[in-house]
């Protein structure tokens, strides 16, 4: 197999790899990075038309990534109910890809110490239920973002924008449990460290 093969297989590979994305970003960086390599390959066997078709669709990927990153986004946290006529259809909508995260999760119609919807450019981006353990700790019952939204924002708006709101319900520390290598990174990435780990379920703590 020749070099220019192996390129355009890569190339291949990762086009097919950003359709499995359910984040835009990494779909359009995914993208461009394909459409860079088919621009080589198409260079190296002669096949222009393939590399000029390539360089724009990598052109249009670049511009919509720096808008993205230029743009300000807007948040809000909305304090809501369990029994708020929203909370119920948006965890069922999402309830498989919540179970990957959080498998023990179960909606109770009770009142969670601190309850808030995140929204994100004005449209719900996410949720959080958390409940109280006492001594001034928080344990989160549901820290919930979806997919399209999925970039570490909400939970730094969260967690680091808005740690007054948990010092307001005399919270000083926050527990977090990870059974994904997804959610420890997420957890990392906010400012959790990690206090215990145990039948592959890792404990976290965030100080307020």
């Amino acid at each position: 197999m020749s070099n220019v093969e192996i390129i355009g297989y890569v190339a291949s590979a990762l086009l097919l790899l950003a359709m499995m994305m359910t984040s835009v970003i990494k779909l359009r960086i995914l993208n461009t990075i394909g459409c860079i390599l088919y621009i080589i390959y198409g260079l190296r066997i002669g096949s222009y038309p393939v590399a000029l078709m390539n360089a724009a669709i990598a052109c249009v990927n670049i511009v919509h990534i720096s808008r993205n990153l230029l743009s300000k986004h807007t948040f809000k946290l909305l304090s809501i109910k369990t029994d708020d006529s929203l909370v119920e259809p948006f965890i069922n909508h999402y309830k498989s890809d919540i179970e990957r995260f959080f498998p023990e999760f179960k909606l109770e119609k009770r009142l969670y110490v601190c309850s808030y919807v995140i929204v994100r450019n004005m449209n719900i981006a996410g949720i959080f239920l958390a409940s109280d353990m006492g001594d001034g700790t928080l344990l989160v019952e549901l820290d919930y973002v979806i997919p399209m939204y999925r970039d570490f924002k909400v939970g730094d708006f969260l967690f680091n924008a808005n740690r007054n709101i948990f010092k307001d319900h005399g919270i000083k520390k926050i527990i977090a449990l990870s059974a994904s290598a997804y959610h420890t990174r997420y957890l990392r990435r906010v400012g959790f460290s990690e206090i215990q780990s145990e039948s592959g379920v890792k404990t976290f703590e965030l100080a307020i």
